[in-house]
């Protein structure tokens, strides 16, 4: 397990210390699904929302086609956490996105459709939101690809994710084999999925 700097796990604690929050107060609305009893709600955390994240390294300019992708880090609510690097040997898809963005909300059904493809893992890193709108977000979507809290913007920033949605289809050597800035078609998304190593 990789060690987070020290705001960072401050960070990480505040925000489960929040969730659980939420949690409880939910719990005073009403009864668990399909209990008779008074048991109180419990507000789950979708499995594939990962809280926290963090960019592992550093470098400068904005990664382009042939270039390793910069790796980060991302955690989930269990403590699990795992890296983008974990994941060579699959083709990727990191998809830079927020709530409140028309285009990449229109997005989120074609992306989920490609992450149900054996052959490909779609990773949805959040521009500046926190779980907790996250959160919401992937349940009213039913949404089960990995959806990444980053409102630190590290990842955000060093992948150059000013204007959103922009997508990065990565080799299974990790390597970048193309970049996509604005929306695309499920056709496309699985295009360029098919070119990829």
């Amino acid at each position: 397990m990789c060690a987070f700097p020290r705001t960072q796990a401050i960070r990480r604690l505040a925000a489960v210390a929040l969730l659980t929050l939420v949690a409880a107060l939910a719990g005073c609305a009403g009864q668990r699904a399909g209990s008779s009893s008074g048991g109180s709600a419990v507000v789950e955390i979708p499995r594939g929302v990962a809280i926290e994240s963090r960019l592992v390294e550093r470098g400068g300019g904005i990664p382009s086609q042939g270039d390793v992708a910069p790796d980060f880090a991302f955690t989930f609510a269990n403590g699990e956490t795992r890296r983008l690097s974990d994941l060579r040997g699959a083709k990727v898809v990191v998809n830079f996105w927020a709530t409140w963005c028309a285009p990449c909300e229109e997005e989120m059904p074609d992306l989920q459709r490609l992450d149900e493809r054996s052959d490909v893992v779609v990773l949805g890193v959040n521009r500046l939101e926190l779980p907790e709108v996250i959160i919401p977000f992937a349940r009213e979507r039913n949404l089960t690809f990995t959806l990444i809290a980053n409102p630190d913007g590290d990842i955000v920033e060093r992948y150059g994710a000013k204007n959103i949605p922009i997508s990065y289809f990565i080799n299974s050597d990790g390597t970048i084999g193309y970049r996509q800035l604005g929306i695309m078609t499920f056709d496309r998304m699985q295009e360029q999925v098919d070119r990829l190593r």
